[in-house]
């Protein structure tokens, strides 16, 4: 009688198949979970800005007209020719719910009292962390430069 001796090809095989489909879920789990971990900051933020010049009684208003209500760390500047001025938001907020945040139909009053702006280029700007939520030109003039 001839004994058969079984072939080991096929096991070695299944062998190799099951060790690459196990490296690949290792490696697959191990670069979710650190792509996972990141953070990637949150969005800018969605807000409706108008801005209106009133030469007369010589001020800047802006009117928040809807969108998320906005941090008392935003930065408003207004350059005036070659000369800009930087305030926060804190200081020309006029609150009307007192929430602490500028909200739908609150304005900015920036007053341009003791400030020469005839015949000067005007610009505001409002930003949010690094992110530029309003820049408008109000008043488009001569820019002279100072040497």
């Amino acid at each position: 009688m001839i004994k058969k001796i079984p072939s080991k090809q096929a096991v070695s095989e299944v062998i190799g198949v099951v060790l690459l489909l196990g490296m690949t879920i290792t490696l697959y789990v191990i670069l979710n979970s650190n792509v996972s971990s990141f953070s990637f900051g949150s969005s800018a933020p969605f807000v409706n800005l108008v801005t209106t010049f009133d030469e007369a009684n010589k001020m800047i208003y802006i009117e928040h007209n809807g969108g998320e209500s906005l941090e008392l760390k935003t930065d408003i500047s207004v350059t005036i020719g070659n000369d800009t001025y930087t305030k926060n938001l804190a200081d020309l907020l006029i609150d009307l719910n007192y929430d602490g945040k500028w909200s739908f139909c609150e304005t900015l009053k920036f007053s341009l009292e003791g400030i020469d702006f005839s015949q000067k280029f005007i610009q505001v700007t409002v930003v949010s962390g690094n992110t530029v939520l309003l820049s408008a030109v109000l008043q488009k003039g001569l820019n002279l430069k100072k040497d």
